[in-house]
């Protein structure tokens, strides 16, 4: 039995270490800021700081291709296949003891029309263990204790992990999808292998977007890409270029240093 934390109540499921709660904060990361639809990294600890380094550029147009979710009123009666792909998906990413993926974004502001991309890596261990590394910053924690760094500024925050338990987590980047309710399945090819396209009614999990859509491996059902809009036109887009499951992560992966000259605030006392 894997114990979960919900609601500030202790619960026992045979599904996945991972809580629900931990797949929801790149919100600050990711739904704090104008171009961070469905997440990049937190601002737990200092929201000001979501700086990302890397390249943007004009757009005449969004580049993304954010499909429109079949709309409520048509998905009264969704298909047995969409159902059993997602609860497939869940106990792929859920039941795992631990998860590595690497990632590449894309995301697309609507206001200022600009597109952002970056890569990233996202570590997932037991409930509440998670490390996530993108050109942005560094978001770390053993269950107990969280670090966020911000290279920009060269700041290391430290909170108590149970500070975040009603907030978004950083680790929800990529699966918060598993939460929402399945509407429609087809079948889609790119780059030479076909994939299952799900498509979500995001509006129980993630209420600031309209759409939201899915591509599982046809195989193991393990996540391959993942493509959002909001209400406000933004966009985001994540596929990822590996999944390791089961991999054995130490412990030692969930823990940090600062860096050496780094200004450190403990915000634990």
């Amino acid at each position: 039995m894997i114990k979960l934390m919900k609601d500030k109540k202790v619960a026992f499921r045979t599904s996945m270490p991972f809580p629900k709660r931990l797949l929801r904060l790149l919100a600050a990361v990711a739904l704090g800021s104008p171009l961070l639809v469905m997440g990049n990294p937190p601002a737990a600890g200092n929201p000001t700081v979501v700086g990302n380094p890397a390249r943007v550029e004009h757009a005449a147009a969004s580049p993304l291709t954010v499909k429109q979710a079949v709309p409520k009123e048509r998905s009264s009666v969704v298909s047995e296949e969409a159902r059993a792909a997602l609860r497939k998906a869940i106990a792929y990413h859920r039941q795992a003891q631990d998860l590595s993926l690497r990632f590449k974004a894309k995301v697309y502001n609507s206001a200022l029309d600009k597109n952002d991309e970056y890569q990233g890596k996202l570590l997932l261990k037991d409930s509440l263990k998670f490390r996530l590394e993108i050109p942005g910053g560094v978001y770390v924690s053993d269950g107990v204790t969280y670090w966020e760094y911000h290279q920009q500024n060269h700041q290391v925050l430290i909170r108590k992990a149970k500070d975040l338990e009603d907030k978004p987590l950083p680790g929800e980047v990529l699966l918060r999808f598993l939460d929402s309710d399945p509407l429609a399945l087809t079948h889609a090819r790119m780059d030479g292998k076909e994939y299952l396209d799900l498509r979500l009614d995001p509006s129980r999990a993630m209420k600031n977007l309209d759409s939201l859509a899915v591509l599982l491996d046809k195989g193991d059902f393990s996540l391959h890409r993942i493509s959002s809009r909001d209400v406000s036109g933004n966009e985001t887009q994540y596929t990822v270029s590996s999944i390791k499951r089961n991999g054995g992560l130490k412990d030692g992966e969930f823990s940090f240093t600062a860096p050496k000259g780094s200004d450190v605030v403990d915000m634990r006392e």
